[in-house]
């Protein structure tokens, strides 16, 4: 029983500690209010009261200072004080009596105050306009009034009162901060006599329970040792047990002996019966066989099914995006020969009206350049042609760094002339099945192109990798070039004579050429491209993991003879 009481007081001291560290905490909370609220006060305080001072300074001295400096000397800028006195008065009683009305203090005095300005204000206009018209009589009469002075000292009471009412509203902020940090003392002081004999406590209490478990440990060897020796004595019974056993055991060995005598006139009979099973079986084996050889054949004609279902499919896959290509290329063929053989024909036109020799030859050249033209695309259509006619012949292993290096040879002068700087990692995948001249060509348009239209405010950077991916080998190239949108170009990017930057030189051929030097291959082509931050173009040449085994063998062979493979996977 007496556990369970020192359980429910630890229980009740430990919720009690809770309960006023979370009261520690709101008071503190709203202390910290206080101190907010108060130096809002203080400042609001200040702010009154220096504002009000400037009653004095921006308002009433200046309209005396204006007017006066004024009639002394009859200079307009001597009006500049009266001026800003009246620019500003406005402003002031404005913040002011917003200031007053937020803490409740009574307006009725300061709005005589305000209005007795505003006459003053006004009262000095008039003496100006006096002074302007000459009517110093008048004006002497005025000033002798000496209304200034009158509102001076309602200034003075209504500043003793203003003064009076923010110290009085200061005072009071300051007894509530104070008495909120008396009661956060008082509840701080009463947590630290509480914490105190719980913690004492929960420590005497953890004492005794860890003493409790040592003598537990204690009693517990001693059962294990009481259990050991019972396990003794029950395995000498066991042994005894066991030697009975056995003794009954050859009893019931020299029955079975007779028992096996009567099993052997059994299993003759059996004999018989087996041989007649047996032929059964035989026939049913057959039966079996039969059935599953007539299964076979039909899983054998599903799966041819559905083979040349696929085969149809991929068959009918390729001939459609080889019409899309075909007409493709016709539509190009057509509309990049229209001009400049339109241009021929107008220009043998002309010719026959040429006027004098000079003419002709001008004539003449522009009908070579023209020519030289038609016969570029010509021969750019031949390329194509022959790429798409050749199809995956001539594939070979190709050395990636060996092909680079033959690239980078070609490309000396333009790598020199840029700074350019090429990375290269291909120890993922340093060799790939590939027609040997269209390697060399995609590197060359890869690199030529990423020095082309490099971002002139950076050294241009060039990073290639190989590496596997899926039934591909995939070759990343990656610039830090101008870019381009790919969402606004993705039908252009590879189509034959398209451009994004026309600030170099270029017929837009390369990217086209190397997208149709990929498909020939069986291989594809990504790319991913931002302005002003660079452009990654990933080409995936096929594995050809059977085939490619015994070609490598051959190109080692080959390698260390010396000689040349030209062999088609």
């Amino acid at each position: 029983m007496k556990p369970i009481v020192n359980k429910s007081w630890v229980s009740f001291a430990v919720l009690l500690t809770i309960t006023l560290i979370i009261l520690n905490v709101v008071i503190t909370l709203n202390n910290n209010r206080i101190i907010e609220e108060n130096r809002i006060l203080q400042r609001q305080a200040e702010e009154i009261k220096v504002t009000v001072s400037q009653f004095a300074i921006v308002i009433i001295h200046n309209l005396d200072l204006g007017i006066r400096g004024y009639a002394l000397f009859k200079d307009e800028k001597f009006l500049y004080p009266m001026r800003f006195a009246l620019r500003d008065k406005d402003s002031l009683f404005l913040s002011v009596g917003n200031l007053l009305k937020q803490q409740g203090y009574p307006l009725e005095e300061f709005h005589r105050l305000q209005d007795s300005t505003n006459a003053y204000a006004d009262l000095c206009v008039q003496m100006k306009i006096l002074l302007d018209e000459n009517r110093m009589e008048e004006f002497r009469q005025v000033s002798n009034r000496d209304k200034g002075y009158k509102l001076w000292l309602q200034y003075e009471n209504i500043n003793r009162e203003i003064s009076r009412f923010e110290d009085d509203i200061n005072s009071k902020a300051l007894s509530k901060y104070h008495a909120a940090l008396r009661s956060n003392y008082l509840v701080q002081m009463f947590l630290v006599l509480t914490c105190i004999p719980t913690l004492l406590f929960t420590a005497f209490h953890t004492h005794r329970k860890l003493s409790m478990q040592i003598r537990l440990r204690e009693s517990e060897a001693e059962k294990a040792s009481i259990l050991s020796r019972q396990n003794e004595t029950l395995e000498r019974v066991v042994a005894e047990r066991t030697r009975e056993i056995k003794s009954q055991n050859r009893a019931l060995q020299e029955n079975q002996e007779e028992i096996t005598a009567q099993n052997e006139e059994l299993k003759a009979q059996q004999e018989e019966i087996s041989m007649q099973q047996d032929l059964l079986k035989n026939q049913n084996k057959k039966l079996s066989e039969a059935q599953q050889l007539i299964l076979e054949q039909n899983k054998k004609i599903v799966a041819r099914n559905d083979s040349l279902e696929e085969e149809i499919k991929d068959r009918t896959k390729e001939l459609v995006e080889y019409n899309q290509q075909l007409q493709q290329f016709a539509f190009i063929a057509a509309h990049n020969l229209r001009a400049p053989a339109a241009r021929i024909l107008g220009l043998g036109k002309i010719l026959n009206h040429a006027s004098d020799q000079k003419e002709e030859k001008v004539i003449i050249e522009k009908l070579i350049t023209s020519t030289a033209e038609l016969d570029t695309v010509i021969k750019d259509l031949n390329v194509i042609l022959e790429i798409k006619g050749n199809g995956s012949n001539y594939l070979i292993p190709v050395n990636l760094s060996e092909e680079l290096k033959l690239v980078n040879s070609n490309l000396e002068k333009e790598i020199l002339e840029t700074n350019t700087r090429i990375m290269v990692n291909f120890e993922e995948a340093p060799v790939v099945v590939v027609v040997k001249a269209y390697m060399d060509s995609i590197l060359f348009n890869m690199i030529s192109n990423a020095i082309k239209y490099r971002d002139p405010e950076k050294t241009p950077l060039i990073t290639l990798r190989s590496y596997p991916c899926d039934e591909y080998i995939c070759l990343s190239v990656t610039d830090n070039g101008l870019g381009f949108n790919t969402e606004q170009h993705k039908q252009n990017i590879f189509m034959l004579y398209k451009r994004f930057h026309f600030h170099v030189e270029g017929k837009g051929l390369g990217l086209y050429l190397v997208k149709t030097q990929v498909q020939a291959m069986g291989g594809k082509i990504e790319v991913e491209s931002q302005p002003n931050k660079g452009t990654t173009f990933r080409i995936y040449f096929k594995k050809r993991i059977a085939d490619t085994i015994t070609v490598l063998s051959s190109y080692s062979d080959a390698q260390a003879q010396g000689t040349n493979i030209d062999s088609s996977i």
